[in-house]
């Protein structure tokens, strides 16, 4: 499996979730029908000597060998409101998000 791609910004209006991974100002943009899942999860981060829980968002994505992910602490917006948006364009264009 390849290495997960971490969002730095985000964008999701029209049907269409616009992801930027920080490298340059590439937009990469995806339809609603060709993401598959929307998960809030969380995951063990190493920093420096500590292990640390963070809260992260997964976007899986048909086509891509690997997640898009919008963790908290990464993303430039508050991490709340980055969940709401994402819960609000899962419903509207019937894509599965689940919270674990």
């Amino acid at each position: 499996m390849s290495t997960p791609q971490y969002v730095k910004e985000f964008n999701a209006d029209l049907g269409e979730l616009a992801l930027n991974t920080g490298k340059g100002k590439h937009w990469k943009r995806f339809a609603a029908q060709n993401i598959a899942a929307i998960r809030k999860t969380q995951a063990e981060r190493k920093k420096l000597f500590i292990k640390r829980t963070v809260d992260r968002v997964e976007i899986d994505i048909n086509g891509e060998p690997a997640p898009y992910i919008i963790e908290k602490g990464v993303i430039k917006d508050d991490f709340d409101w980055v969940v709401d948006v994402l819960k609000s364009f899962a419903e509207k264009n019937k894509v599965k998000f689940q919270e674990e």
